[in-house]
């Protein structure tokens, strides 16, 4: 399906180039914004996994809403972001390379046919491409930062279970930061209407997740992963809610715990 050895190093490097996106590098917020799951795009040569365009538009293949929420929350917070543009069924960032769905091999039950036959030598081309370039961008962009939120979306469904949750911090080790999240996102939620979990619809302490546990818990530096249902941000006006609720919030907490690096918030 694909002639991966004949990719010489130029083009292995516009790819690479190609697989992430910073915005406001230079801005002075505490916080850097991470969205791991914001693209659906899969590298030319691998032409699509051998999947049908539509399963590229569903959640296993990006995290739906979180490009534009990821765009605004850094414009309206003065934030940097890193924003990976690859989808995670090419290779998923948030997972470490020896968990299954690195590159997962199927949605769902429906095979996924560029991922059932992966070798080694493509496995090292996609970590080249999609995983070194995001890996080189949080760890610019975090130094300085006192806090990393990882912006993701989920389903109001799974398993046939509805989640009732609209929006998740989750956390795998209490700092101020999160607890202060946490209170001031649940006070401010319910007045906005919205339901605010605590390590729901998934529970950090019990799940995987590569980016924070690396750049943020190894590091010493305050993280979460905040997630929203896709759903909501589908709807142009509660997408317009929530991200008024998530900037004042966060504009809050800053100004709460680091008055001084706030200033541009």
């Amino acid at each position: 399906m694909r002639n991966l050895e004949k990719l010489g190093d130029a083009a292995v490097a516009a790819l690479a180039a190609a697989g992430v996106e910073r915005l406001l590098p230079e801005a002075a917020s505490p916080y850097l914004l991470i969205a791991e799951h914001a693209g659906n795009a899969v590298p030319a040569p691998w032409r699509d996994l051998g999947l049908a365009e539509p399963y590229l538009d569903t959640h296993f293949a990006v995290d739906i809403g979180v490009d534009a929420l990821t765009r605004r929350l850094s414009q309206t917070l003065r934030a940097p972001a890193v924003i990976a543009r690859y989808s995670r069924l090419f290779l998923d960032y948030n997972r470490p390379a020896d968990e299954w769905d690195f590159m997962r091999p199927d949605l769902g039950g429906i095979p996924v046919p560029g991922n059932l036959a992966a070798d080694a030598a493509d496995a090292r081309l996609r970590k080249l491409v999609a995983w070194a370039p995001v890996e080189q961008a949080i760890i610019e962009a975090a130094t300085g930062r006192r806090a990393l939120i990882s912006v993701h979306s989920f389903t109001p469904v799974m398993g046939g279970v509805r989640r009732n949750v609209d929006i998740g911090v989750l956390w795998r080790e209490q700092s101020p930061f999160v607890t202060s999240v946490l209170k001031t996102l649940r006070t401010q939620g319910v007045e906005a209407g919205f339901r605010i979990g605590d390590n729901e619809p998934y529970d950090w302490r019990q799940a995987v997740g590569y980016t924070q546990n690396r750049h943020g818990l190894q590091q010493g530096r305050p993280c979460l992963y905040l997630e929203v249902r896709n759903d909501l941000l589908a709807d142009p006006e509660t997408f317009e809610r929530i991200s008024r609720l998530l900037e004042d919030a966060f504009a809050t907490v800053a100004m709460s715990l680091w008055p001084q690096s706030a200033a541009a918030v």
